[in-house]
């Protein structure tokens, strides 16, 4: 049964979004602005941002807010909107409580992620920024398990807290503000200069900015100057929020060659973390027992020879996928055996598909 909110709202703007927060397809239209919470504690703006930033990163719409926290849309709408005038330690309340249901699904549901030296690694440079409101620049090779390490550690450690934005391939400088500003709720249909200013709002010193191949940041001529850095240096030091930089070796070269154009935002970088060239057994090992109970030397050697490759973990993960699917269908169940023998199957697909076994003579 939902709470029943029953005050009047004291504005005709209020009126008119707790009608549209009664649809059940309105996604949720308020930006993550902390303002709105000047009032309360800080541990409760801690639980209030938490929220919000899960119903925004999961495209949440107002029911889905209401059924998770046992309230209806417009009383949510209000709570989002700081214009609540109801008993906030009960809200407070109904948020712990869903978020201890949601830690509680997560250690149910199949993960792609395992833990291993790298992604403590990574770790390690999250905490360290958060810890000191710093910029860490982590690097390393593609498909290494940056992306799905800070997901993690988002997930598990800080979510609500962090806010990660993958940098876009093209689009420039506007691109880069409207992808920051969706991940924290705020229009892309306004002017650039209100979605930047709408983005400062929704961080300060508690929060992080992840940034996701942030190697696309460089600039194409190294004459340019480096607007998209320099964007993302600007919400640093003007919220005093943490910064994690996730990119390829490009880019910390690319630093290093322009230090006089990129000065403002090495002098920032607190602690950078280079993940190693050479990936160990250990490394990968939990992920192969994801799928492999009990690997053999034999497809723990072949394993290590492509997380050594070109695509590393991503084609690791890759063929463990096709080696479940080929004894999906061998089995017809879908929590099949997988044997060594489906490991080298997949392989031996994926070698076919890239050209590199023919069938015709010579």
């Amino acid at each position: 049964m939902t709470t029943t909110e029953s005050r009047p709202l004291n504005r005709i703007s209020d009126r008119s979004a707790q009608a549209e927060a009664s649809s059940a397809h309105s996604r949720i239209n308020i930006p993550l602005n902390l303002d709105n919470w000047k009032s309360l504690t800080e541990d409760q703006r801690a639980e209030l941002t938490w929220f919000h930033q899960l119903a925004l990163d999961r495209a949440w719409n107002y029911d889905a807010c209401a059924e998770a926290l046992g309230y209806d849309g417009s009383t949510v709408f209000r709570v989002l909107k700081g214009t609540y005038e109801g008993s906030w330690p009960n809200i407070m309340r109904a948020i712990q409580s869903y978020r201890r249901i949601d830690a509680e699904r997560g250690t149910i549901q199949r993960q792609e992620f395992a833990e291993n030296s790298i992604s403590r690694l990574i770790w390690g440079g999250l905490d360290y920024a958060v810890a000191n409101n710093s910029i860490t620049l982590i690097i390393g090779e593609s498909q290494m398990g940056k992306t799905s390490a800070s997901q993690a550690w988002r997930n598990r450690n800080n979510h609500g807290r962090s806010v990660l934005v993958m940098a876009p391939a093209f689009g420039g400088t506007g691109r880069l503000i409207r992808d920051i500003a969706a991940c924290v709720g705020v229009s892309r249909n306004r002017s650039i200069v209100d979605i930047h200013d709408a983005i400062l709002r929704a961080f300060n010193r508690n929060r992080l900015l992840i940034v996701d191949e942030a190697h696309r940041l460089l600039p194409s001529d190294r004459r340019s100057n480096p607007v998209n850095l320099e964007i993302i240096r600007d919400i640093h030091d003007r919220t005093g929020c943490a910064v994690a930089l996730l990119a390829t070796q490009r880019f910390d070269t690319e630093l290093r060659k322009g230090e006089y154009m990129f000065e403002q935002l090495l002098g920032r970088i607190g602690m950078p973390i280079r993940l190693p060239r050479k990936v160990k057994d250990a490394d990968f090992e939990p992920i192969v027992r994801q799928y492999l109970a009990r690997p053999s030397a034999k497809v723990m050697a072949a394993a290590s020879e492509i997380a050594n490759a070109a695509g590393r973990f991503g084609i690791l993960i890759e063929t463990l996928r096709i080696s479940s699917r080929m004894a999906a269908k061998e089995q017809k169940t879908d929590r099949p055996r997988i044997s060594d023998e489906h490991f080298f199957k997949a392989i031996s697909v994926r070698r076919q598909m890239m050209g590199e076994i023919t069938y015709a003579k010579p």
